[in-house]
C-alpha cells in the first residue's frame, strides 16, 4: 500500500461511477474493479479467528464479494436514518434490490444474495456475532492507517471526528477485534452531533450536500433521460 489515499479516492470515485453512472459507465467501471479484484489473491500470513496460517484467499471468491457488498448495503441503510432522516420499510426494500445490479456487475451471482433485506440484516448479525470475523496483526495496522493517516496539522480536527464517526458505527464485536474503545460520554457526543446533522444537512442547498462529481453523474443520467425519452 503505496499511497493509500490514491488509492482510497481511486475506490470513490470507480464507486461514484457504479452508483450513479449510465449504464455504460457502470459497467466501464465494474470492469476496472473486476479487473483490479484478479490481482488480489493469496494467502493468510497468520492465523486469525477461524483461519490458520496459509489459508488461501482470493477477492473474487463468491463468499468474500458477499460480504463486501452485504456490509456496504447494510452500512448505508443504518446509516442513512442517522445522519439524514428515515426510511421507510419499503425505501429500504427497494434500495437493497436495486442494488443486486450492481452486485452482478461485480461478479456475485444472485444465487449467493440474500432475498430480501430483512435476510441481509440476519446475515450480517450472524457474521458478526460468529467466529468467521477476525483481524490479523497486518489488518490492524491498516485500520490504524485508514482512521488515523498522516494528513496536515489543519485537517486533524476532521480526522479526529471522523474516527469518532466510524467507531460509533461499528458493532461491539467488530470494536474490540480492533480494540478501539468507546465509552457512553462518547457515545451522547456522538447522539448529539447526529441530531444537529439531521437538523441542519436537509437545509442545506444542494451544492453543499451533494459532492460535486455525484452532481455531475446525476446531471448526465437526467439530460440522457431526456434524450432518449
Amino acid at each position: 500500500m503505496t499511497d493509500p489515499f490514491a488509492r482510497t479516492e481511486h475506490t470513490f470515485v470507480l464507486g461514484q461511477l457504479l452508483t450513479f453512472g449510465s449504464v455504460a459507465t457502470a459497467r466501464d467501471a465494474a470492469r476496472t474493479i473486476n479487473r483490479l479484484h484478479t490481482h488480489v489473491h493469496g494467502k493468510l500470513n497468520d492465523s486469525a479467528g477461524a483461519y490458520s496460517s496459509g489459508t488461501l484467499y482470493r477477492a473474487r471468491d463468491p463468499e468474500l464479494l458477499l460480504w463486501v457488498h452485504a456490509t456496504l448495503i447494510d452500512t448505508i441503510l443504518f446509516t442513512y436514518p442517522i445522519f439524514i432522516g428515515p426510511l421507510s420499510l419499503l425505501e429500504q426494500e427497494q434500495y437493497y434490490q436495486e442494488s443486486k445490479t450492481l452486485a452482478h456487475l461485480l461478479g456475485l451471482s444472485p444465487v449467493y444474495m440474500p432475498g430480501t433485506v430483512q435476510d441481509l440484516r440476519q446475515y450480517v448479525n450472524d457474521m458478526v456475532y460468529s467466529n468467521r470475523l477476525a483481524a490479523t496483526p497486518q489488518s490492524r495496522q491498516l485500520a490504524l492507517h485508514v482512521l488515523f493517516p498522516r494528513i496536515p496539522s489543519i485537517l486533524r480536527p476532521f480526522l479526529h471526528l471522523n474516527a469518532q464517526f466510524t467507531t460509533a458505527l461499528l458493532p461491539q464485536p467488530i470494536r474490540e477485534i480492533y480494540d478501539l474503545e468507546w465509552s457512553a460520554r462518547q457515545q451522547r457526543a456522538f447522539e448529539l452531533s447526529t441530531r444537529t446533522l439531521r437538523a441542519v444537512v436537509p437545509r442545506l442547498p444542494s451544492s453543499l450536500r451533494i459532492l460535486p462529481i455525484t452532481q455531475r453523474l446525476m446531471l448526465q443520467g437526467n439530460l440522457s433521460k431526456r434524450m432518449s425519452a
